[in-house]
């Protein structure tokens, strides 16, 4: 396997955090490009991953997903260091509780969800299209969630929520990145839910592991071209299976 080179945003903890070290469990064949909103926050996590031992080669990175002047310039750093980006990973997100009876802040809380769940991995992934474009085998994973399955919903297989923004935002991820298969076919493109982890994300809650909600991303990241169809994926109990749309 040649070497690949991997962004993960939002990588300074959780999910993306969890991504970068299990990838780095699975190969040596891989260069980690750690994300984060401040260059203190990526290059804090790099040192947590060097304690946790990873040996493969680090680097902290800047890109702050909601200010174009901070991708812009993340794409800059890349090209110039690199030449290529063979694996995107789309892992900065946001979660809150979005209240119905907050009406001052609920056009401005709705908006920042979408914005950061949405439009800004819109802009991340266009952004390094030419870099992506420079790779022989490239893709765009973006991290989403059984709650963005319509199928799930309507057929009552996930329970209500009061995070309704968030789920709104991760169904518009998994169409967002359908269309962009259409729009750009020589990349691949594909969506993964990690599982209910814990995490910050969700205040320490829920049945997994962070490094087996990262698995689905590994196998992903890792695979031969054209080994995984795009398509929305997740990892349980050993195996790689399609989530419904």
């Amino acid at each position: 396997m040649e070497n690949k080179i991997i962004l993960v945003t939002g990588a300074n903890r959780g999910i993306g955090f969890s991504i970068v070290q299990a990838v780095s469990l699975r190969s040596s064949d891989v260069t980690l490009l750690v994300a984060a909103r401040t260059y203190t926050k990526a290059q804090d996590a790099v040192d947590q991953l060097r304690s946790h031992g990873v040996k493969a080669p680090l680097q902290p990175l800047e890109l702050d997903v909601t200010q174009d002047d901070s991708v812009s310039k993340a794409v800059t750093s890349v090209g110039e260091k690199y030449g290529c980006l063979d694996v995107l990973i789309n892992n900065a997100g946001i979660a809150p509780t979005t209240s119905s009876t907050d009406i001052p802040n609920f056009r401005s809380s709705w908006a920042t969800v979408l914005d950061t769940n949405v439009t800004s991995i819109a802009l991340v992934s266009t952004l390094f299209l030419p870099l992506l474009r420079a790779s022989r085998d490239s893709k765009v994973l973006n991290v989403s969630s059984a709650r963005g399955s319509l199928t799930l919903v309507t057929s009552g297989a996930n329970p209500p929520t009061d995070k309704i923004a968030y789920s709104v935002s991760k169904a518009a991820l998994n169409l967002l990145t359908v269309e962009m298969s259409h729009s750009v076919p020589e990349l691949e493109w594909q969506v993964a839910s990690p599982g209910w982890c814990k995490t910050a994300f969700n205040g320490f809650h829920g049945p997994k592991d962070p490094l087996q909600g990262a698995q689905v991303f590994v196998e992903l990241a890792l695979a031969a071209k054209e080994q995984y169809e795009n398509g929305f994926w997740q990892f349980e109990d050993g195996k790689m299976e399609k989530v419904p749309w």
